[in-house]
């Protein structure tokens, strides 16, 4: 039985990622941090470490009391701040931290996993192809930076490592799309721009199963881009999603410089509240851009995997799920 020190284990990936893994028959291990609510871990009987990814010292004494692990799953990190510095405190500088502990006490693993994003590598070339690993990387968000920022750190320290990027992950336990199902049950399917995209998607079981694909292979420093395969024009989330709550939403497409003025709007409000705005200034470059296709031939070629679930059907299982638990009513 192999044991995976994973972090992020409370968040909407992290559920998923803590199922499969007890479904595969791995140890598992959960690093949290101090604020983190582990009634869901402790239910299971996941041994959970307290650790203090803001601090190089106590980070390295914490991971001493463990034994070595196998994997490292590295799914924690911030996808919504008030600041661009959190996003490079949190998503860089903790890679390099927990990094630096593992190469220190000596705790290294077969293979340091990386959660990533689609972000840090941008939106693809206007003229509609996949966004390549040979591609020079564009982020357009300081979230997106940061991600890249990781993977180089990473890159870097010499642990074994393998890079997954996924594109928009969907799924129960969601919150962000959801707020989009939540419009589209209104009748509204909005679009930021009126150009049509080229959008991706990733429902999140086709993500974890990826993820142990990945550690059980035998391929080392590589990162992979992670979408379902299929391209979805500005319409199809809204007719997809309407289709599933079994009605209709007109698709509204709003001006860029409309979405800009509210998102300007908001972030003084947020700052106010100490809320992380949903949509910001610079979110809008991520809504606006006209392509994230991204190849995912290489999850075929080197994973032999390929997604199970296209965004009709994973959007279907997602909405059911949100009616049973009554987050939708």
């Amino acid at each position: 039985m192999k044991r995976i020190l994973l972090t992020g284990a409370t968040g909407f990936i992290g559920r998923f990622l803590v199922e499969e893994a007890l479904r595969r028959g791995y140890d598992l291990v959960a690093a949290v941090r101090q604020t983190s609510q582990t009634g869901y871990l402790d239910a299971r009987n996941i041994p959970v470490v307290t650790c203090d990814f803001s601090s190089a010292s106590r980070l390295r004494d914490q991971l001493c009391f463990l034994p070595r692990c196998d994997y490292v799953i590295h799914n924690a990190g911030l996808t919504k701040s008030l600041s661009p510095e959190e996003y490079f405190e949190v998503n860089a500088e903790n890679t390099r931290r927990l990094a630096e502990a593992l190469l220190q006490t000596g705790r290294i693993p077969e293979k340091f996993l990386l959660m990533s994003s689609l972000a840090a590598f941008g939106p693809g070339d206007p003229s509609g192809g996949p966004v390549l690993r040979t591609t020079t990387p564009g982020p357009v968000t300081a979230y997106g930076k940061s991600k890249l920022a990781a993977e180089k750190i990473l890159a870097e320290k010499g642990l074994p490592y393998v890079i997954i990027r996924p594109t928009a992950v969907y799924g129960p336990g969601e919150r962000d799309i959801f707020e989009a199902i939540k419009l589209i049950r209104r009748g509204v399917a909005l679009q930021a721009g009126r150009k049509n995209q080229r959008l991706t998607f990733m429902y999140v079981k086709d993500l974890v199963r990826l993820v142990f694909a990945a550690l059980e292979s035998p391929h080392v420093n590589r990162a992979y881009f992670a979408a379902d395969g299929h391209l979805y024009g500005s319409r199809d989330l809204g007719r997809i999603v309407a289709g599933c709550l079994g009605g209709k939403a007109a698709h509204v497409a709003l001006p860029v410089w409309l979405v800009r003025i509210i998102a300007a709007a908001a972030e003084p409000a947020c700052r106010i509240l100490q809320k992380p705005p949903v949509l910001n200034r610079e979110k809008v470059n991520e809504l606006v851009a006209g392509n994230w296709n991204c190849d995912v031939e290489p999850l075929r070629a080197e994973l032999n995997f390929r997604s199970e679930y296209d965004l009709a059907r994973g959007m279907e299982e997602t909405i059911d799920w949100y009616r049973k638990e009554k987050w939708l009513r």
